[in-house]
């Protein structure tokens, strides 16, 4: 019952935001210090073809996980520098490319959705380097690499590393407190469930491009509870591309070789995701699955 009343006095407040129609996308903010509203914007043109929001994981005093190498390279680096990868080779195929960050910035979790929301994306990849429990048995052995869309955590590795990315919350002087509300949980929650099978299918391509060039395990596609993705109303999915935890494996992360066959893999994902997508609906090739025009 009280489930029920939640509902309707949130129905009641109006229509939730994938259903409104957004033609401006803020750029991400040079410091999380700066409120929301006073966020300079960008115009987005029309879409007359699949748009992609790239997130590379982490930025500013948020350098992310342990990466074993010579103590400067740290994991918001090789995001970044992937994520840009990603991005001029989805450009090159006539993508609109739209990224969270380009540079050593800190965007908080919440509004990184938010960007991709208001850009009007078909799709949004968030990228990211995985570190070892250091309670395993041997750490610095774990390798590999896997893929996550938002659903809630089924296994304790995936609770793990949910904690692990949502611990950047930190870092943020003006963290998004609704996130812990329960009617907005609720809300968000019941847009996300359109785009569960999406995300999934989504990730399950993205591991399949990824194991015919990684030397790494493939650890499959898992779900957790990101906050990144909590408020991306599109299909979504996080990608740990390996562990910066084991030598080697950070040493191939950083090479500029082996980030461009990793872009180039995720890319071939998001291509072929949204190609797919197009051949199951029978859309135009404006039309994608997280159009709300």
């Amino acid at each position: 019952m009280l489930l029920e009343v939640m509902l309707v006095a949130a129905l009641q407040a109006g229509a939730h935001p994938a259903q409104r129609t957004m033609r401006e996308a803020p750029k991400p903010r040079a410091s999380v210090k700066t409120p929301a509203r006073k966020r300079p914007v960008r115009k987005v043109s029309r879409k007359t073809g699949p748009r992609v929001v790239i997130d590379a994981g982490h930025g500013g005093p948020d350098g992310g996980g342990p990466i074993q190498l010579n103590g400067k390279t740290r994991e918001k680096d090789i995001t970044l520098q992937v994520a840009l990868k990603v991005g001029e080779l989805l450009s090159a195929r006539g993508v609109d490319v739209i990224y969270t960050r380009t540079r050593d910035t800190l965007i908080a979790l919440a509004d990184r959705g938010k960007i991709a929301n208001q850009a009007n994306a078909d799709v949004f990849v968030s990228i990211h380097v995985n570190a070892a429990n250091p309670h395993w048995r041997d750490p610095e052995a774990a390798r590999g690499f896997e893929t996550y869309f938002l659903a809630e955590a089924k296994t304790e590795d995936a609770r793990r590393v949910e904690d692990m990315e949502n611990e950047s919350v930190r870092f943020e002087a003006d963290a998004d407190v609704s996130a812990n509300d329960p009617l907005s949980f609720i809300l968000r929650d019941m847009e996300q469930n359109q785009y569960l099978r999406e995300s999934s299918d989504f990730a399950e391509i993205v591991q399949r491009r990824l194991a015919r060039i990684h030397p790494g395990p493939n650890r499959g596609v898992k779900q957790a509870g990101f906050r990144v993705l909590l408020t991306a109303f599109m299909p979504a999915v996080l990608v740990e591309i390996g562990f910066g935890t084991n030598p080697t494996e950070a040493q191939y992360l950083a090479s500029q070789i082996k980030q461009q066959q990793i872009a180039r893999a995720v890319a071939d994902a998001t291509t072929e995701y949204l190609e797919r997508y197009q051949r199951r609906v029978g859309g135009s090739a404006g039309t994608a699955p997280g159009t709300h025009e």
